[in-house]
């Protein structure tokens, strides 16, 4: 959608907030070719009490002994809502689109089992996702 206007171009404009609409599809994934990288590395937003990540469709890591699903790991500071948008989740059992998962601090989480016995036999995602934390 392209406006014939700057809309962000207001009189009287007061505050420090505005509303961003962004289509997923416009956002150029991060890759490794070597290492899975950290939630972190996919952040589309940051505020001052929350992170957004946008997961997009990407290759995965080619090293032969790269992981190439999410880690085993906890977060001390924050809980991680995911809502699964459309594709193929394979690193969670069960996931399809227009469900949500929610990682509560401190607790452990990462791949399924299932995820993890087949991850070798994957060469790309075809995942869209938003992860807030």
């Amino acid at each position: 959608m392209v406006y014939p206007f700057n809309p962000l171009d207001v009189v009287g404009w007061k505050g420090d907030l505005t509303v961003w609409k962004i289509n997923m599809c416009d956002i150029r994934p991060v890759m490794s070719h070597r290492a899975h990288l950290p939630p972190s590395a996919h952040t589309t937003f940051v505020t001052e009490g929350a992170v957004v990540c946008s997961f997009l469709p990407r290759p995965l890591e080619e090293d032969e002994d790269a992981l190439r699903v999410p880690f085993f790991h906890r977060n001390t500071d924050y809980d991680e809502f995911i809502f699964y948008h459309d594709g193929d989740f394979f690193s969670k059992d069960n996931i399809k689109a227009g469900m949500a998962t929610l990682h509560p601090r401190g607790i452990h989480h990462g791949p399924h089992p299932k995820a993890l016995a087949n991850q070798k036999k994957k060469t790309h995602t075809d995942e869209y996702a938003v992860m807030l934390v």
